[in-house]
Order: C-alpha cells, then sequence, then structure tokens
C-alpha cells in the first residue's frame, strides 16, 4: 500500500474507525479475538457497527480477517483480525511525514511582535 493511498483512505474514516485503526497496529502484528478488540476500545464487545468497520477496513487493505476454531457454545469458529506488518510500517511512515509536515508549518508561523507599546 502506498503511503498517499493511504492518506486518502484514513482521510475518509471516522473517529471510531481510527480508533479501530489504532488499536490493530498496537497489538504488534499479534491476531486479536472481536473481544480483544472490544476490550482494546474500552467496550465490554462489539456493536453490529464495529464489526461492519472491520469488514471495511478489511477490504481495504487496512486490515486482514480470518477465523480460528472455537469452543465457545453456538459458533465453531470465531474471527480473527491482524494489521499486516507491511501495512503497519506504511502507517508509521504516514505518521512521520504527518509529524514532519507539522513541524513546519510551526516553522512558517510569524513571529509574534507587539507594534504597538
Amino acid at each position: 500500500m502506498d503511503v498517499y493511498v493511504l492518506d486518502s483512505i484514513l482521510a475518509e474514516l471516522t473517529p471510531h474507525q481510527l480508533k479501530i485503526v489504532q488499536s490493530l497496529y498496537d497489538s504488534g502484528g499479534s491476531w486479536m479475538t472481536r473481544s480483544q478488540v472490544a476490550r482494546s476500545l474500552d467496550k465490554r464487545r462489539l456493536t453490529p457497527y464495529d464489526i461492519n468497520c472491520l469488514k471495511m477496513l478489511t477490504e481495504q487493505g487496512i486490515i486482514m480477517t480470518s477465523t480460528q476454531p472455537t469452543t465457545a457454545p453456538g459458533s465453531d469458529f470465531a474471527y480473527i483480525y491482524t494489521m499486516p506488518d507491511d501495512v503497519a510500517e506504511v502507517i508509521a511512515h504516514w505518521s512521520d511525514l504527518k509529524d514532519e509536515i507539522r513541524e513546519q508549518e510551526k516553522s512558517r508561523q510569524r513571529k509574534p511582535i507587539n507594534l504597538i507599546d
């Protein structure tokens, strides 16, 4: 994924969707179950909106979705999510570029002066 493609994708995300991206980035490449994602968002469980967000982020290539066997009653498998290392590297690069731009903007600001004493 290209940093400019990522920038256009991230610009379209809601703050909540960005929290999900942050959560999966912070997992360090580990696979997370839905309950782990929910806990990382300070929730007891994911809502249908959260699950739709995870599906959308998978479709956009930001995260990967898979399944694993489970012993939970009522289901044979559980969904798990991760952020691929190559996407995490692009996100880290994107973050560095954003920091550089902020610093450049700060240096372009005019020095405060007092013309009237």
